[in-house]
């Protein structure tokens, strides 16, 4: 489920570079959408959700691999893989991270990559050292496929059926019963969807970002403006103190955080109510994963629209934990912590280390160890239910238990 991960476990999120770059030939090439190839007029493939990320397998130079599939991302393909494949670099690019940390990466160009029975020629990619993070070698495989392939195509995302469709147009794709339409826009390079939104009297633009696991990340601009605070419902406002999760760049800063409930945005000509969100200190404000827990989301690039439909059954709303444990490079530790929650009133407390957690050991041992330890934290473990851990506060181990949150 898609808003479980809310506050659990670190969060994934990469770079998105400038739009340009030093060498005049790489901007021509960065500015030139891939070529397509179809086999079929549609062609689908499994997608499923692991770690807060939504995974597909494809083949970039005749080699497959797991990718995180990532609308508000660009296209990233590991080192280990680039230099496996024997990708040569074209020049460099520089972006900003999730967190607004400036990050440089390398660019190659994938002569092709493969997605079902449709093939992308020419795709430009970012080289990322995943060995920098921590979890890095844990969650990334191939990479991430990103935005730069969108343009020319509609991509359709259903997460009720597990399944990720491609076609020349939502037409193809069979949409029938669309809950709403609304403009999608392209602004070049690397071509991430962004749509208009009305919250409150702002109207501004919102990024559909699968690299966020929440219905609605709120740009803190947007999130503090009395006309929009007037449609968060005050008891259901949580604040805290945290990292909001693992960038490119690194882990954010220790911040201000909130959660709430939303009871409306407008997109297009309609109102989505009742949306689970947060606050990020950075802009723009993201239509997360979490709405596809409700929706059925196309993107039809060759019409410009961003289309949901309501799925046959809705994902139930989750309760937010209240807390997060983060597992780094030898140990785990408390990333976040929100007030008034049952954590909190059991004694955790913010950067406390985390050395056990339910009977099992968080000391990290290999880099194996790490990973298996990672995967139980992000797959296993739920924060919602009650909770036995293991803290070291002032050199001795402390046992605090955290009963079910309500």
């Amino acid at each position: 489920m898609f808003r479980s991960t809310l506050g659990l476990c670190a969060v994934f999120a990469l770079a998105a570079p400038a739009a340009s770059a030093n060498d005049a030939n790489l901007k021509d090439i960065l500015s030139t959408p891939p070529g397509v190839e179809r086999k079929a007029p549609v062609s689908s493939v499994p997608i499923k959700l692991r770690a807060g990320k939504l995974f597909i397998d494809a083949s970039a130079n005749g080699q497959k691999r797991q990718f995180i599939f990532d609308t508000g991302s660009p296209s990233i393909l590991t080192r280990r893989f680039a230099d496996t494949l024997g990708l040569a670099h074209v020049g460099q690019n520089t972006g900003r991270d999730a967190h607004g940390a400036p990050v440089t990466m390398d660019i190659a160009i994938l002569d092709s990559l493969s997605i079902g029975d449709v093939e992308f020629r020419k795709v430009p990619v970012l080289i990322f050292d995943d060995s920098e993070l921590p979890l890095g070698p844990c969650i990334f495989d191939g990479g991430v496929i990103g935005s730069e392939i969108f343009p020319g195509n509609a991509w359709q995302i259903d997460m009720e059926e597990g399944r990720l469709s491609i076609a020349q147009d939502a037409a193809a794709l069979g949409v029938k019963r669309p809950f709403l339409r609304t403009r999608l826009y392209d602004f070049g390079y690397p071509h991430a969807p962004i749509v208009d939104y009305k919250a409150g009297t702002i109207t501004d633009k919102a990024l559909f970002d699968t690299g966020s696991s929440a219905e609605i990340s709120l740009f803190a601009g947007v999130y503090d403006n009395p006309s929009v605070r007037a449609n968060i419902p005050p008891h259901t406002i949580r604040t805290g103190r945290g990292s909001q999760g693992i960038s490119a760049g690194g882990a954010g800063t220790v911040t201000d955080l909130a959660y709430f409930d939303l009871s409306k945005i407008e997109l297009g000509a309609k109102e989505i109510n009742n949306l689970q969100g947060l606050k990020r200190d950075v802009p723009p404000t993201l239509l997360g994963a979490g709405l596809l827990g409700s929706y059925v989301i196309s993107m039809d690039y060759t019409k410009g629209e961003l289309i949901l439909e309501k799925r046959q059954k809705a994902e139930p709303a989750d309760t937010h934990p209240g807390y997060a444990v983060t597992l780094g490079e030898d140990h785990a530790s408390v990333t976040q912590l929100f007030h008034g929650s049952e954590a909190e009133a059991a004694g955790l407390q913010l950067g406390d280390q985390v050395i056990e957690l339910q009977g099992k050991s968080l000391r990290v041992t290999s880099d194996a160890d790490r990973c298996e330890k990672a995967n139980w934290l992000f797959d296993t473990f739920d924060a919602r239910e009650p909770a036995k851990i293991v803290v070291l506060r002032n050199g001795a181990a402390q046992t605090i238990e955290i009963p079910a949150t309500q």
